[in-house]
């Protein structure tokens, strides 16, 4: 854990470099999945099941890579009706909030021109489900729903088997039931991205690829970006929380735990004007923490990855805050909205004591697959608009081409491309 105070915003803005991560793998693993990519492009299905043993433990054959239509079925029973309620119940919200995402084609006109923008759904997508530390079945519902509103033709999901049962969880089955995935894939790690991408006997190629994974799957997409599309390069799971001295400090203190035992490189940053309050957060931290589930991812982060910055005033907080451009920023102090037209970077905000993360993750309705790595500067929350493609459209009359063509040959002169002004002025 590291306290930092912050005695100018000239020390705000160079906390950017502290909280910023290196943006490339590390080069064992670069080269890894350079070869796992090229052998799965190389021999298909061969490949994926070889690594399956290897990194997996599983031993398949070609024709049980996809789960059947009857493993699928039986998903929905092995799991408690009160959990499926709150699939359901989830699922619903989720949709709630995305179905206001959808926007119309459009179309407009001057002087002779007609201009359209058009709103086409990506064909086929591919979702990446892990299944290391946890299982996680809101981000099937968090990936699937959004591309199932903005029309998407076949969603695909792949998922790790597990060393045990050779399958994938029932829970995440059940999730995928719900969320209206055609078909599921037990393969998972690099493989499963360049399978994906690259297409294979069994498993077909796709459009564009989105949900979490490891560094070699975040690597792996990295590397195939172009040959297919990609969401977003994910780190580390990240969380700031704003507070002043209203805020609870058992509260803070479990809202931190919250998002830290996610990954042992998981980073949390709290903020405050009160250096007393701070103190007393630190020092129930470090007592909750011994009989905390998951003490020991949660110390990991709490040793490397936990910063407490005290702040002179309410400015140089926005700064703070802003410097580290989080996934999930929680403001608890007396008057949380406030402060929201002064944070300009953030994945998603959440306002007030009774609005925790942790319902941002699983029930509110936005999407939990955020920008980290100071992403939310440039990148923004999955939704639908990331499941649609754009089409410009452009028809010209007789006379509005007339009008214009000597304006296209001017500017294609000047540019030394002689063939467009051509082009332009003939018809």
């Amino acid at each position: 854990m590291k306290f930092l105070p912050i005695r100018n915003p000239q020390e705000a803005q160079e906390l950017s470099r502290i909280f910023s991560q290196p943006a490339t793998a590390a080069t064992e693993i670069s080269r890894a999945v350079q070869r796992i990519i090229a052998a799965v492009e190389k021999e298909g299905d061969k490949a994926c099941l070889r690594f399956t043993r290897k990194f997996d433990g599983v031993k398949l054959d070609a024709a049980a890579l996809e789960i059947s239509t009857a493993e699928r079925r039986q998903a929905r029973q092995q799991i408690t009706p009160a959990l499926q309620d709150a699939l359901a119940h989830a699922a619903a919200n989720i949709r709630f909030f995305h179905e206001k995402q959808r926007r119309q084609d459009w179309r407009t006109e001057r002087a002779g021109v007609i201009l359209e923008e058009r709103e086409l759904p990506i064909e086929r997508v591919g979702i990446y489900i892990p299944g290391g530390r946890a299982l996680y079945p809101s981000t099937v519902l968090m990936t699937a729903i959004p591309a199932q509103i903005a029309g998407v033709e076949e969603i695909i999901m792949v998922s790790p088997p597990d060393s045990e049962t050779g399958t994938i969880a029932p829970i995440l089955l059940a999730a995928a039931e719900i969320a209206g995935v055609q078909r599921i894939f037990r393969l998972g790690g690099a493989q499963a991205i360049a399978a994906l991408a690259c297409g294979t006997a069994t498993i077909p190629a796709v459009d564009k690829i989105v949900g979490p994974g490891n560094a070699y799957v975040a690597e792996a997409k990295r590397q195939l970006f172009g040959r297919v599309g990609i969401d977003l390069l994910a780190g580390p799971t990240e969380v700031a929380l704003l507070v002043d001295q209203t805020a609870p400090v058992a509260v803070v203190v479990q809202d931190l735990f919250a998002q830290m035992e996610h990954d042992p490189i998981a980073r949390a940053v709290v903020v405050s004007t009160d250096e007393a309050h701070l103190q007393k957060i630190i020092e129930r931290a470090e007592q909750e923490m011994k009989r905390a589930s998951r003490e020991e991812i949660l110390r990991q982060v709490w040793e490397s990855n936990t910063f407490f910055c005290h702040v002179h005033d309410e400015a140089w907080a926005s700064a703070v805050l802003n410097a580290f451009a989080p996934e999930h920023l929680q403001i608890m102090t007396r008057e949380p909205r406030k402060f929201l037209p002064h944070i300009r970077h953030a994945g998603a905000i959440f306002l007030g004591l009774y609005s925790p993360v942790a319902l941002g993750d699983y029930v509110a309705g936005p999407n939990h697959t955020l920008p980290t790595n100071r992403g939310a500067r440039f990148a923004s929350p999955l939704g639908v608009q990331d499941f649609i493609r754009r089409q410009h459209v452009i028809e010209y009359t007789e006379a509005a081409w007339a009008q214009e063509r000597h304006i296209a040959s001017e500017l294609a002169v000047a540019e030394q491309l002689f063939n467009h002004s051509l082009s332009a002025l003939q018809r």
